[in-house]
């Protein structure tokens, strides 16, 4: 919770780095809920990324995929669910409501937490979330991801292109700003749209192949404010391309503290990850082999020492002792034997203490 204020006291979006929240927390809770974005929000995540869709009566659906993902997702009467039968686009928000999409156990997310929850309305959720941060004197941005290509179009699991993206914009106005969110889609149609309609609205690329720079601008006309491909597909050599043509590079999805390192050391300007408890393990300070990360610091330990969270950052192993900056062997006189604490010793038997050693006893009971 201390990252916090780091990260919030002003808009980092536009110049530092920017962590994403994927789905809410996908790894954590259950994606694209209301839950999942309040479990994001208690790690110093900058930005909430998700996915939007359409229902028949044209409300703005916060989900992946235009259907019931029978992956995650039960039947109202708790039955299994086979492929794409349910096409939001074809049913009610009311009706999309009552299938439960956060008790059945996600195989590919095994810490996540089980509720029973529904889908919520994009409207729904930021006026949740909107609330607690305006409880909390907070502001974060918002990543979304017009769930849009040809061919769902073409099979009627979505509205056409600008009517998407006007339902889309109309609901994120009614909450926020232009420069308080993002529009992302792997389809060029809903970038190229938002650009001719929307001209003052950030616009990010999502690809999960190589693509250049020149790739990019032959595909939509322009150059995006954000370039956001598979991580996978990043090397050293390519973040500098992307920067010379004023696109900011973020990728998708990290889950692992050491590649978010390495592409962290690569000159990304952000990273969007299911975990973001991960985030501030790596923030945290890196100590040198022999010390310890106590209370902002590196302390050394010594030798015959161990790290610890009390202070000084450290405790002496059994055996042994503190004496200031150190750790001294305690001296075990003979016949005394060392007790489980690992700092005080007692006679054996048939002997008694006198001052710092063991001395036969003169007089032995007999029971």
């Amino acid at each position: 919770m201390k990252y916090f204020f780091l990260f919030f006291l002003a808009p980092v979006f536009a110049s530092g780095f920017d962590w994403e929240g994927h789905r809410g927390a996908r790894g954590l809770m259950p994606e694209n809920t209301i839950e999942a974005m309040r479990e994001a929000l208690r790690y110093p995540i900058t930005t909430l990324e998700l996915d939007v869709v359409i229902s028949q009566d044209k409300k703005v659906v916060v989900s992946h995929e235009p259907w019931i993902n029978d992956e995650f997702c039960l039947h109202p009467e708790g039955k299994n669910i086979q492929g794409k039968e349910f096409n939001l686009f074809k049913m009610d928000y009311d009706e999309i409501l009552r299938f439960d999409c956060g008790s059945k156990k996600h195989p590919r997310f095994p810490e996540q937490k089980k509720i029973s929850v529904g889908k919520p309305l994009l409207a729904g959720l930021l006026l949740e979330i909107e609330g607690q941060l305006k409880k909390e004197n907070r502001s974060i941005f918002y990543n979304v991801e017009i769930k849009s290509t040809v061919a769902d179009e073409q099979h009627r699991y979505q509205p056409k292109v600008p009517e998407f993206s006007d339902l889309v914009i109309a609901t994120l106005r009614e909450f926020l700003t232009d420069d308080r969110f993002i529009i992302q889609s792997f389809d060029p149609r809903v970038l190229i749209y938002v650009r001719q309609k929307y001209p003052q609205i950030k616009l990010s690329y999502l690809t999960e192949k190589k693509e250049s720079p020149e790739m990019v601008k032959k595909t939509l006309g322009f150059y995006p404010q954000i370039f956001s491909p598979d991580y996978k597909l990043l090397g050293y050599e390519d973040i500098p391309l992307y920067h010379a043509q004023d696109m900011r590079v973020i990728p998708w999805t990290i889950n692992n503290r050491e590649d978010m390192k390495k592409l962290m050391g690569m000159g990304v300007d952000g990273i969007i990850t299911d975990y973001p408890d991960l985030i501030h393990k790596v923030l945290e300070k890196e100590c040198p082999d022999g010390s310890h990360l106590f209370e902002g610091e590196c302390v050394v330990i010594p030798t015959h020492a161990a790290p610890s969270d009390k202070n000084p950052g450290w405790k002496c192993k059994p055996g042994y002792i503190q004496r200031r900056f150190h750790c001294d062997r305690i001296k075990v006189p003979a016949h005394a034997l060392m007790l489980p604490d690992g700092k005080s010793w007692e006679c054996k038997e048939n002997y008694e203490r006198y001052r710092s050693r063991c001395q036969k006893k003169t007089r032995i009971s007999k029971d």
